[in-house]
């Protein structure tokens, strides 16, 4: 039901419910089935319904999900739950699936709303008129002519004015069960004062083990630390779940390396590392994200399912428009029998509004993806915006600390760093790199030092012998595009496919005849953030899977993958399914060509916005691609950044990534 359900009696809303919920499936059910849509939803529909529809009162008990059991070779696309609204048997409270066994209230969605609507109207004037009929925001308001650019500012309109809560997107699970993260940080109920959270600038951290002689610790001994999180009002902390960092540097020698951080779940964390460098070492400590920016992320996935808004252009010639798309298949403005199910198009599920100027338009002619405003906040509490838009920069980070620990060389002995290892990178065995953690290496005057391994010689040279007779193949994002970037610089080649602009979201080609080498960049298919405003053409972008496939039983190739920014933005769950389709796409390319070596560049540490989940979603990647083989690497660049402090987008350590991974592919065979 809508939002006046909301005021209607409780017995009447009950005998209402139940008989609408009968009419709708039914109605659903004809509109959907023989559909993409109805055949993925089907299987688990019906139990879903019979509970929460025949009997509303019913609250279904908690689903006991482990993270690591779900079957993540499994490519079936997060599921549409069509079951709707239930009433809470304890309060009466009617409620969505989408919340259902969280501590998620209807009562906190209706307040973030009105404050999202209230504070629009006092900045934009226009949005008073917005929010008088959200749901035909979203949609072309004429039947004919070219409306595609008309239609893309009116949305990006509704999305600066909040107007994201149509019942159709947020009613729905985006999954059928709760993740492990999820009923963690969806068990507690919202927290509104600023007071209430951890605060770096009261939080302590202290040494935890006990020094040697002189108050020294050795070369290559562990060092353990405890943190202690407090709030705003200087109480402890009695709950875990923050993101805690903690790296040791020193300016001389020039080095750093990250901890392992260990949540004890009681408001305290355990870091501990090696110390692989002798001298003065200083200790840096941060909160990188709180509790209650986790618990945001994962309401507003669960509730709006992205934090990222597009839009897709229909073009024929007589008229053009513009709609709403997304990964999954909820629509602002539009129910679920009026999708364009592009599935086929972009290799992953991704789904537009039809157009409505039906006579001259249809879902043949999508050619294009725009996203909106960056800037669109989905209706939050004060503290929950503050938590999602407050750069590092502006806010509390670091816990101070006087710690300096001295590290001397171990009795009878004068080095002042660990010896390299005599295990050679592209000797050690690839499967091993997914066990890699925050201590698996560190900087030592500008290099990065693998622990389990030493990087051979990395320069032209090494890499036009590597890559000889070799395809490289990178398909992903702007960081991929970097990678590509990188390697033709360090292998020369002849643009056959070159960059002409400074934003390029599009392929890129260079070949060598005299190696027979080529390198090739391909943008990874939608969701693909692109810039603000600018068209995304989908005969640019690429399918993973279909890249994969396309590469023949013979020749040497190098596929290099990377995932992060754009797919983020989405509920856990996609990015499982889409990295499930991969992993079956590797597979299928190791089962039928023996000399081809996949690598796979993780999510990489980062403070701003964009990288929400981050420290999730590099669990999720390192859990469903282990495990396949041999010539599967893990290039985990975590550490790498975190040891770096970095805190861009764009890591400027990138070219790190480049010598660390040729230095384990370049003269293996």
């Amino acid at each position: 039901m809508k939002c006046l359900g909301f005021f209607l009696q409780r017995k009447v809303y009950i005998v209402t419910v139940f008989l609408l919920g009968i009419i709708q499936f039914l109605l659903i059910s004809k509109f959907l089935r023989g559909t993409e849509v109805f055949r993925f939803q089907t299987q688990f529909q019906s139990s879903m319904i019979l509970s929460a529809k025949f009997w509303p009162s019913m609250v279904a008990k908690n689903v006991q999900h482990d993270e690591t059991s779900r079957n993540t070779t499994d490519a079936s696309a997060p599921k549409l739950v069509v079951a709707k609204t239930i009433q809470s048997r304890a309060t009466g409270e009617v409620s969505w699936s989408s919340i259902r066994n969280t501590n998620i209230t209807m009562q906190e969605i209706r307040a973030k709303i009105n404050r999202a609507r209230n504070l629009s109207i006092q900045n934009t004037s226009a949005c008073a008129t917005v929010h008088l009929n959200t749901s035909q925001a979203w949609r072309s308001t004429t039947k004919v002519g070219f409306t595609n650019r008309t239609d893309f500012h009116r949305m990006s309109l509704a999305s600066r004015c909040g107007a994201l809560y149509y019942e159709e997107v947020t009613e729905p699970s985006p999954w059928p069960e709760l993740s492990a993260w999820e009923r963690d940080y969806l068990s507690t109920p919202l927290v509104e004062s600023f007071d209430d959270i951890a605060w770096a600038n009261t939080s302590e951290i202290e040494l935890a083990s006990l020094a040697g002689l002189n108050n020294s610790f050795t070369l290559g001994s562990e060092v353990k630390f405890t943190i202690f999180l407090y709030n705003g009002r200087k109480e402890r902390r009695r709950l875990g779940g923050d993101q805690v960092n903690v790296w040791l540097v020193s300016d001389s020698p020039k080095a750093s390396i990250a901890a392992d951080v260990t949540d004890n779940k009681d408001g305290t964390y355990t870091a501990v590392s090696l110390l692989p460098w002798t001298g003065k070492v200083k200790v840096k400590a941060g909160i990188a994200h709180q509790r209650e920016k986790f618990r945001m992320m994962f309401f507003i996935q669960r509730v709006y399912k992205t934090t990222f808004w597009h839009t897709g252009n229909f073009v024929s010639p007589k008229a053009s428009e513009a709609t709403p798309c997304s990964a999954l298949p909820y629509l602002l403005g539009f129910r679920n029998n009026e999708f364009c199910n592009l599935t086929e198009i972009n290799g992953f599920q991704w789904y537009c509004g039809k157009p409505v100027k039906t006579d001259v338009l249809n879902c043949s002619h999508f050619i294009s993806v725009t996203r909106m405003d960056r800037d669109t906040i989905p209706p939050l509490t004060e503290l929950e915006e503050w938590l999602l838009v407050t750069v590092r920069s502006l806010r509390p980070f670091f816990i101070a600390n006087n710690i300096s620990i001295d590290v001397v060389p171990v009795p009878s002995s004068n080095k002042t760093v660990l010896p390299l290892p005599e295990l050679n990178c592209n000797k050690r065995k690839l499967s091993s790199t997914f066990e890699d953690t925050n201590t698996s290496g560190f900087f030592y005057k500008g290099d990065w030092r693998p622990l389990a391994c030493q990087i051979p010689e990395v320069n032209t040279e090494t890499v036009v012998t590597c890559l000889k007779d070799t395809q490289v193949i990178l398909v992903g994002d702007s960081n991929s595009r970097r990678q590509y970037e990188l390697l033709t610089s360090l292998a020369p080649c002849q643009d056959k496919i070159e960059r002409t602009a400074k934003i390029w979201h599009a392929p890129l080609r260079c070949e060598n005849e005299t190696t027979n080498m080529s390198i090739s960049y391909f943008p990874h298919s939608f969701p693909f953030l692109g810039s603000t405003g600018r068209s995304l053409n989908n005969t640019d972008l690429r399918a993973e899977t279909r890249v994969l496939d396309s590469i023949p039983s013979h020749g040497k190739y190098i596929v290099h993958f990377h995932h992060f920014l754009h797919l983020v933005a989405y509920h856990l769950s996609y990015l499982e399914y889409r990295l499930g389709r991969l992993r079956e796409a590797i597979e299928r390319l190791l089962a039928r060509n023996p000399h081809v070596f996949v690598l796979y560049q993780s999510a990489h540490s980062v403070y701003n916005r964009q990288s929400m989940n981050g420290v999730f979603f590099q669990q999720l990647q390192r859990r469903v691609l282990r495990g396949l083989g041999e010539r599967v690497m893990f290039v985990y660049t975590w550490p790498m950044t975190m040891a770096a402090d970095n805190d861009n987008v764009h890591p400027q350590i990138a070219p790190k990534f480049t010598t660390y991974y040729l230095g384990h592919i370049c003269g293996r065979h």
